[in-house]
């Protein structure tokens, strides 16, 4: 029993599974790197069946010191989560960083209007079926919002400001709006990262993109041949690696006030890409150059990407699968529609008003919904690290209109 609820174990044995569930090919789709959150998901559901749940009613006492570990802090502690997406989204950022200026330049306003349209497009979504589907907790519209687009900064917004509302934010009905909203969250989030990752891969097939043309684009108008020869090459040089960790980590938090909003902050992942992407395009900071090994830091970002997913399945799959056959089933629906809508809606608006090339929409998409997994598809289904940068072009404002929003949210009548 020891060996099934030891995390490392579930994260390897996730991974295994999810490979060869991944290179499973119906109707020339395949899962690739994400069959690893669907077997961390039935993992995860089987593990809270067998071994968990029937100590739930237990006395504290008579519960065993693993399960205990995981009725208080989830199959996998979060202190994994936050060390796997600091090194995807370190290396990521480092990848696409020699482009980073040409791109900016091109599609700096593009970007900024597609993470406004993408972010009140889920918002709209979401409140106008908590208005339509009777019988939804209008408490967890917030946390089904920010789980459908995948945003922990913007649950905790939500967590924070709904307290506000009432006269006494800690009484129990203060608790149980933040309960539902916690809810809503936990419900939508695994099915969203499904969603986007699934959407990402079929929007290019069902709109007859071709990706390699796409590419070949990206390809003359950053001038890559030439910006390759140019560019300094250093090897996955750890000191270097961890300075971006590091400066990124802390950039994270840095609160920023916004008035009466209150303070925002960039996160984990904004903090570290954004320092990449910055120290990367500089090339050289002192004796330290950040022109790093390609091949080494796709070796990093492909090892952590699985590993995050495998996380993500592990830790949301029990409530996810617990759930589609619950009173909250609707919620998963609501999520789902919210997160389906705020792709196709960016999809449409940047490829067909804004005309921004497949490769970088595809990661402006993800950006704009902080959704870390869902770069990792776009990585995987482009081929190219390129998306990256889009990522990093529509996150920041991404995160501030989410932040926005919810407390726009919380404030309408449903």
């Amino acid at each position: 029993m020891d060996l099934l609820t030891n995390p490392l174990f579930l994260l390897c044995l996730s991974i295994l599974l999810g490979h060869f569930l991944g290179r499973i090919n119906v109707a020339r789709f395949r899962l690739g790197v994400s069959g690893t959150l669907f077997a961390g998901m039935g993992l995860s559901w089987l593990v809270y069946r067998y071994l968990v749940n029937p100590y739930r009613a237990a006395e504290s006492a008579g519960i065993p010191s693993n399960v205990a570990h995981i009725l208080q802090h989830g199959l996998v502690d979060r202190a994994y989560f936050d060390f796997l997406l600091l090194l995807f989204v370190a290396s990521v950022g480092l990848l696409a960083s020699k482009d980073v200026a040409k791109v900016f330049k091109g599609n700096g306003i593009k970007f900024l209007a597609l993470a406004i349209v993408i972010t009140s497009a889920g918002a709209t979504m979401a409140y106008l079926l908590f208005r339509l589907i009777s019988g939804l907790d209008p408490m967890s519209i917030t946390g089904v919002y920010t789980g459908a687009l995948t945003s922990s900064p913007g649950l905790g917004v939500a967590l924070e400001s709904i307290g506000k509302l009432f006269a006494d934010p800690l009484s129990q009905a203060a608790r149980d709006a933040q309960a539902s909203v916690g809810l809503g969250y936990a419900v939508a989030y695994p099915f969203s990262v499904i969603t986007v990752i699934t959407g990402i891969q079929l929007l290019p097939k069902l709109f007859g993109l071709d990706i390699d043309h796409e590419v070949a684009k990206l390809k003359e108008q950053l001038g890559e041949q030439e910006v390759a020869a140019q560019a300094p090459k250093a090897g996955l040089d750890i000191l270097a690696f961890v300075t971006v960790c590091l400066i990124g980590f802390l950039v994270g938090r840095l609160s920023i006030p916004l008035g009466a909003i209150g303070k925002v902050s960039l996160g984990t992942t904004g903090g570290v890409l954004v320092t990449a992407l910055v120290l990367g395009s500089r090339g050289q900071l002192g004796p330290i150059s950040f022109r790093l090994d390609e091949k080494a830091l796709n070796v990093v970002k492909q090892i952590a990407l699985y590993f995050f997913l495998a996380y993500v399945g592990l830790n949301y799959g029990h409530q996810a699968v617990a759930a589609m056959a619950g009173p909250n089933a609707m919620l998963i629906v609501v999520g789902m529609a919210t997160t389906a809508v705020s792709l196709l809606v960016g999809f449409l608006f940047g490829r067909y008003v804004l005309q921004i090339n497949w490769v970088l929409l595809s990661g402006a998409i993800c950006g704009a919904m902080t959704s870390t997994p869902g770069l990792g598809a776009a990585i995987d289904a482009t081929g190219r690290n390129e998306a990256a940068g889009g990522y990093g072009a529509t996150y920041p404002l991404g995160l501030l209109c989410k932040v926005v929003l919810v407390l726009l949210l919380q404030r309408l009548p449903l």
